[in-house]
């Protein structure tokens, strides 16, 4: 009410200035030449100077008042608009419930229109397009409602969701990042972006994200443990990588950062034997890498190095070496398996049987066994039928006669040893399979 007295005020007072100077124009002209010099009548410049002052003060006060009615015409009208939007928008959620999928969006859409900042609508809208796997969509109004709301961490949330369906990995690298540097502490965002790295080979990208989570973790934790062995697989592929492009010194000091996180690491052992350029330093490696972690993959690859380096002397070496492993690991039943394998080969025939029945003691008895106790029934009194027996009792593993691997985390088969698991993604899981193995 004060305004529109001040705006009505303010008009009567233009108003009648205006009337007086109109009454006579030629005298108010003259009179106001002379009011306003120096010698002039001095009462008569007050009078102007009142009737200038009261005419700014009206036009002032007029002002004032015209543009507080304005804006409370339109907070009547956003207010009108919200009270509409909200109305629109609880029919969308009904019509959600029925399944009324286009109504729900040309409802949600309607709701945008009048109210931008509606930030109900604009989740659910983004939620439903997710559902539908319409991610492009998603996009779509995400990029709007960001560009209203920059600062809302939900918009930034579900723009990930919405990439990573899409499968655009430039930006949602762009993505991962910018949350990163505004929540520097999530680990679930760090653990996301060194994902997305290794997905696409950015090993030495996904090593500095670990390093950055392994700093912020108590020491002991899981969570330690866990960023320690993923600085550890990061820095074992950025190694592998450096190795097959030639580059055998940066390959030497990333596969040193690998042994300082995980003295444990089988792939690391390997492909350090593969990088020596002798023989003798390679079953070095190979040796040390067993010692470290017992793993069938060791003994496997000694013999092929043992074999190639000194053909002459390698079966007594070999026989030694297996004969120290099984006097310090006798636990480890693939390896005395190998043993006894290695000596059918060898036609070793009475060692053999003794392993053999070192194995049935220990409780070995799959498909590996069968497979072992034919040889010997074959080989030894030429027992044709036991030998038959043995076999049929391992049949339907496979095609060839050789040990299957398996992934201790998931148990997926494999024909060969893998430093990874295809499908667990598990490193250094795989070992020979006591179930499962295979025929010619």
């Amino acid at each position: 009410m004060i305004y529109r007295i001040m705006f009505f005020g303010g008009l009567l007072a233009v108003l009648g200035v205006a009337y007086l100077v109109n009454m006579n124009t030629t005298e108010t002209t003259v009179a106001l030449t002379e009011g306003l010099k120096v010698n002039g009548t001095m009462p008569f410049f007050l009078l102007i100077a009142v009737a200038v002052g009261g005419f700014g003060s009206g036009i002032f006060f007029s002002m004032l008042a015209l543009k507080k009615q304005v804006s409370d015409l339109a907070r009547q009208l956003k207010e009108k608009r919200k009270a509409v939007a909200q109305e629109t928008l609880r029919e969308g959620i009904e019509a959600g419930f029925k399944g009324d999928t286009k109504k729900v969006v040309a409802c949600l859409n309607k709701v945008l229109k009048l109210d931008k900042g509606n930030m109900e609508a604009t989740l659910a809208l983004i939620r439903f397009h997710l559902r539908e796997r319409q991610s492009e969509q998603a996009l779509a109004v995400l990029d709007a409602a960001i560009k209203y709301s920059p600062e809302d961490p939900r918009l930034q949330w579900y723009r990930i969701q919405a990439l990573k369906v899409i499968d655009d990995p430039l930006r949602m690298t762009n993505q991962l990042l910018l949350m990163k540097s505004r929540y520097p502490r999530n680990r679930a965002l760090m653990k996301m972006l060194v994902e997305q790295f290794g997905s696409r080979g950015y090993w030495r990208e996904a090593l500095e994200v670990w390093q950055e989570i392994s700093k912020g973790e108590a020491k002991g934790s899981e969570e330690k443990k866990q960023a320690i062995a993923g600085i550890a697989n990061c820095a074992y592929e950025l190694a592998r990588r450096q190795w097959l492009a030639g580059n055998r010194e940066h390959a030497a000091v990333s596969l040193k950062l690998v042994f300082e996180n995980d003295k444990e690491h089988i792939a690391a052992y390997l492909l350090k034997a593969e990088m020596e350029e002798k023989p003798g330093d390679a079953l070095s490696a190979l040796r040390s890498g067993f010692w470290k972690k017992p793993n069938s993959v060791f003994l496997l690859e000694m013999e092929k190095v043992q074999a190639a380096d000194d053909p002459e002397n390698s079966v007594a070496r070999i026989f030694k070496f297996y004969r120290k492993v099984l006097s310090r690991n006798p636990e480890y039943r693939p390896a005395r398996w190998l043993y006894a394998r290695f000596c059918l080969e060898n036609q070793k025939i009475e060692e053999a049987e003794v392993a053999a029945k070192r194995l049935r003691e220990s409780g070995f008895n799959g498909p590996l066994f069968e497979v072992l106790a034919g040889e010997l029934a074959c080989r030894k009194e030429h027992r044709l039928e036991e030998a038959l027996d043995h076999f049929k009792k391992a049949l339907g593993c496979a095609e060839r006669l050789e040990p299957v691997f398996a992934c201790a985390e998931c148990d997926r088969l494999a024909p060969d040893w893998k430093y990874r698991c295809p499908h667990c993604g598990s490193y250094n899981s795989y070992d020979i399979s006591e179930r499962v193995c295979s025929f010619v």
